[in-house]
């Protein structure tokens, strides 16, 4: 038997707060992991069940834990603003979603002339060329460039506000040229949106996931 307990429902106390944890136990994992949730909080997977030796590695990461959930409860979720308000986000702005349409139609109807456009705009001054731009749907990353030099975007692309948007085209056109984010990379994304970082620091508010 590889699980000796299934979701185990924890709470100690940090520094007068109360941190509460969901614990799963499986005895193939190598390593214990830590993973935030927005909805379902802490999720903590062990390959131990010594709970005593789980708190202590918990209350070692506690700043960093609470820092992560407080950063994933002001994190703009689409799922969720659908379901209390009706609406999804355009350009970083909630907007009204027609009763005709879902999230998933209505980014797949605006997300890829959008970047197509920015991906035309920005391949031209930087002086690089994708083989191929496609769109799909993805949970944790809003674009991608392969060895292939073809760029893959997040069909969720057009809740961000369009300088986050631009971001994210040229991080990736960059990666045509350098395969890697060492200096030489952020080096080149920087000549061309040196304020690049506070792009970064927004689309920490957003969430790539549609669910």
């Amino acid at each position: 038997m590889t699980k000796s307990k299934v979701g185990l429902t924890k709470t100690i106390e940090y520094e007068g707060r109360v941190l509460s944890y969901s614990l799963f136990v499986n005895r193939r994992l190598k390593h214990l992991y830590i993973t935030i949730d927005p909805n379902q909080g802490v999720i903590v997977k062990s390959p131990f069940s010594a709970i005593d030796k789980i708190e202590n590695l918990l209350l070692q990461k506690a700043s960093w834990i609470f820092a992560k959930l407080h950063a994933a409860r002001e994190r703009t979720d689409i799922a969720r603003l659908v379901e209390t308000e009706g609406k999804v986000l355009y350009l970083g702005e909630p907007i009204l979603l027609s009763s005709l349409q879902t999230p998933e139609r209505f980014y797949k109807e605006k997300t890829p002339p959008l970047v197509n456009r920015l991906v035309e705009e920005w391949s031209f001054l930087m002086s690089v060329k994708p083989a191929k731009v496609s769109f799909r749907q993805a949970k944790k990353r809003w674009g991608s460039c392969s060895h292939r030099n073809e760029l893959s975007f997040n069909l969720s692309l057009a809740q961000l506000p369009l300088e986050c948007i631009a971001y994210i085209v040229v991080h990736e056109l960059a990666h045509i040229t350098h395969k890697h984010h060492q200096k030489a990379f952020w080096d080149c994304v920087a000549s061309f949106m040196p304020d690049y970082k506070n792009q970064e620091i927004t689309l920490k508010k957003f969430s790539p996931s549609l669910i």
